[in-house]
């Protein structure tokens, strides 16, 4: 599979808060991962449907709440298809540390038992280790740090055969880390 290249001003263009300056310089944001900004299209998106679609989804019977749900619904199918995963596999949450935290006092509480390990890479955001550290301190199971290679800010793959056991449960880990900008992809493994 080849990649096409991409204009990072065409992508600039759709994000109207970039579109200024600041001391003369064009805006860079960098803080996304504690509120990313949003393209026109979404900005679009969002105020067709408070200015037409307004509604409590599946909480109703008047005809918002119709179109409402069924925007909803074709959301959920969009994102599913997108993902090759099962509609009702699809969960909303208003954003990652939402879902770790929903995942882990869900999930994370029914599965976990006295002495099973979760496994955390030391290069993860708070957001990915103290929904963790909770459910593990609830649930008796025990928090164990998978090393990063201190030269090269990559995972320590050699000390993961080592660290995986029987008793390992759950294994958490970023695809790209905020704190060292680590890309974590083998096509190996």
């Amino acid at each position: 599979m080849t990649s096409r290249p991409f204009d990072v001003s065409q992508i600039r263009r759709d994000f109207p808060s970039l579109d200024q300056h600041i001391h003369g310089q064009p805006l860079v944001y960098l803080d996304s991962a504690a509120t990313s900004q949003k393209p026109r299209q979404v900005i679009e998106s969002i105020s067709r449907y408070y200015s037409g679609a307004n509604a409590n989804v599946h909480r109703g019977s008047h005809s918002l709440t119709t179109t409402a749900t069924n925007q909803f619904e074709a959301a959920r199918e969009t994102v599913a298809e997108f993902l090759g995963a099962p509609k009702n596999s699809i969960v909303w949450s208003r954003g990652a540390t939402e879902a770790l935290n929903l995942i882990a006092q869900s999930y994370g509480r029914h599965i976990l038992k006295p002495g099973d390990e979760i496994l955390v890479s030391e290069m993860e955001h708070h957001a990915n280790i103290v929904p963790w550290q909770l459910v593990a301190e609830q649930t008796g199971a025990k928090v164990v740090k998978w090393p990063v290679d201190p030269d090269s800010c990559q995972l320590d793959m050699a000390q993961l055969d080592a660290l995986l056991n029987s008793n390992t449960k759950l294994v958490c880990v970023c695809h790209v880390s905020n704190v060292t900008g680590t890309l974590n992809y083998s096509g190996n493994r």
